[in-house]
């Protein structure tokens, strides 16, 4: 074989791995917000997703690793929307919050709630200083973010956005400012 056939393979077998993990997390995110049967095990989730359990060891040491796989993508996504703009970046969290309403509320409401602070802080970068400065952003947006998900999003993304950017306008983007 020579290297572009190893290449287009290993894209495909990553791709492949891809899909196995987001059919893994979309048949946690469905156990997740089934009222009736909240049994989470390696057997339910295998065959929701309809991936062998071969497949799953494959990917996964346990079933907390898929949720923590899930929480990572929402947190990458946060990462991935943030600019240099204050009000700016309050306003596409919440609609990011927004868009992913249904599954943050089924993580929180199932206890997983702190799952997702801690999993944020694991995405910290690892100089001190911007890890420090990011830390802030993520724990103050984690807590708006909880809060208004739990109180059923009384108010908009732009409201949301609003009242977090007048209490922390004062507060440094990056390390720069």
């Amino acid at each position: 074989m020579n290297e572009k056939q190893l290449a287009t393979l290993r894209k495909n077998n990553e791709e492949s791995r891809d899909f196995v993990k987001s059919c893994f997390r979309y048949a946690l995110m469905i156990i997740l917000k089934d009222k009736e049967d909240k049994t989470i095990n390696v057997t339910r989730l295998c065959k929701i997703a309809g991936v062998s359990r071969m497949a799953f060891y494959r990917n996964y040491k346990g079933i907390d690793d898929v949720l923590v796989d899930e929480i990572t993508e929402f947190g990458q996504a946060l990462l991935e929307v943030i600019g240099d703009d204050a009000y700016d970046n309050w306003l596409r969290l919440f609609a990011l919050a927004e868009e992913r309403r249904d599954n943050l509320l089924a993580i929180i409401e199932a206890g997983f709630e702190t799952k997702i602070l801690e999993v944020f802080m694991s995405l910290l970068p690892k100089e001190e200083t911007k890890r420090t400065l990011q830390a802030i952003w993520f724990s103050l947006f984690y807590t708006l973010m909880v809060k208004w998900l739990k109180e059923g999003k009384p108010r908009t993304p732009e409201e949301m956005a609003k009242i977090a950017f007048k209490f922390t306008k004062g507060i440094p983007l990056s390390t720069n400012e």
